[in-house]
Formats: structure tokens, C-alpha cells, sequence
């Protein structure tokens, strides 16, 4: 009975093996491609913010410092962020979406006694901070994703090394502890024949 057991267990561990070793190959080649959104859309952050940044300089050259901080002072928060949930391969990833809590075309300040540069700077750093949310978002899955793949990797190692190793030793001692009673019985078996040709 054991030894039927361990050979359903070591099916079982093998199947299990195979499952493991595709997810963790799915995972690692979502993974990949992460990385290279990731690197698109760094280097569409970093553009986007080099933009709005040289529109923020001609604004400050324009409005002068303390102007330009009096605005940026009396400004509220123009966006809240949704947070939600979707699975990508049975790992729970957080997808973000931003919410514009005002008119995302209308600017969040007084147009008396601005700049133009103001508005350009305003609408660059509203496309800006959609790509860092972006990458933000991207970042969030790919870490997750990637400790689902250590986790994967830590189990198959474990059955690979471990579990199917253990299962394989013992199926093997019930085995050669059972063809070692099967030769006794024989050899009985010849013993109590002898005796009863002698008789």
C-alpha cells in the first residue's frame, strides 16, 4: 500500500513539477516584457519632465519667483487615483487609474496676471505625471511578478531536490525490501518442497 501511495505521490510531485516550471516560464517572459515598457515609458517620463521643467523655467523667468510661488501655494489637488485589482496569472497585480477631480482643460489657477508659460509648464506636467503613474503602475506588477517568480522558483527547486529525490529513495527501499521477501518466500517455497519429495 505504501509503495502505491509514493508512486501516486511521485506522479502527483512530477505533475505539479511541470506546472510549476510552465508558470514560472510565463511569469519570467511577462517579466520581460515589463521591462522593456518600462524602459519605454522611463524614457517618456524623462522627456515629458524635461519639457515641463523648461516650461516652468520661462514661467519663473516670466512671473519671477515669488509670483510663481504664490500660484503653485494657492493650488489644490487636481486628480485622486483609483486602485484597482486584475490577476495575471494567479498573481494579484494593482492596476492605477487617475480620476481628474476638476476640468483637466481648464487651468487650476486665475489666467489674470499669468503667463502663457504657465499653461504649457501646467499641461506638461499633467502629461507627465500620467507617464509616472504609468511606470509607477508598471513597477508595482513587475514586483510583484517577480516574487511570484522567486516563490515559483524556490518550490520547483524544492521538488526537483527535495520531494521527488525523498520519494524516489524510499520507492526504491520498499522495492528491494520487497523483492528480498519475495526471494525468501521462494527460497521456503523450494525448502518445503524438497521436504515433501523426502517424505
Amino acid at each position: 500500500m505504501e509503495l502505491i501511495n509514493l508512486r501516486r505521490r511521485k506522479r502527483l510531485a512530477e505533475r505539479g513539477l511541470a506546472l510549476l516550471k510552465e508558470k514560472r516560464d510565463a511569469l519570467v517572459m511577462e517579466l520581460l516584457s515589463l521591462a522593456k515598457e518600462y524602459q519605454t515609458v522611463m524614457l517618456e517620463v524623462r522627456e515629458k519632465m524635461e519639457n515641463a521643467m523648461s516650461y516652468l523655467a520661462l514661467a519663473k523667468a516670466d512671473l519671477g519667483m515669488y509670483k510663481l510661488n504664490e500660484i503653485v501655494a494657492s493650488l489644490k489637488p487636481q486628480v485622486t487615483i483609483d486602485v484597482k485589482f486584475r490577476s495575471i496569472m494567479g498573481v494579484v497585480t494593482p492596476m492605477f487609474k487617475v480620476l481628474p477631480s476638476v476640468d483637466a482643460n481648464t487651468p487650476p489657477y486665475n489666467l489674470i496676471g499669468t503667463s502663457s508659460y504657465l499653461d504649457e509648464a501646467t499641461k506638461a506636467f499633467r502629461d507627465a505625471f500620467m507617464s509616472v503613474i504609468r511606470l509607477a503602475e508598471i513597477q508595482a506588477v513587475a514586483r510583484r511578478i517577480a516574487e511570484e517568480v522567486e516563490k515559483a522558483k524556490r518550490r520547483v527547486n524544492a521538488l526537483e531536490n527535495v520531494v521527488i529525490p525523498t520519494i524516489e529513495r524510499n520507492i526504491k527501499y520498499i522495492e528491494l525490501y520487497l523483492d528480498e521477501r519475495a526471494r525468501e518466500d521462494i527460497f521456503r517455497l523450494r525448502l518445503l518442497k524438497k521436504k515433501r519429495v523426502r517424505k
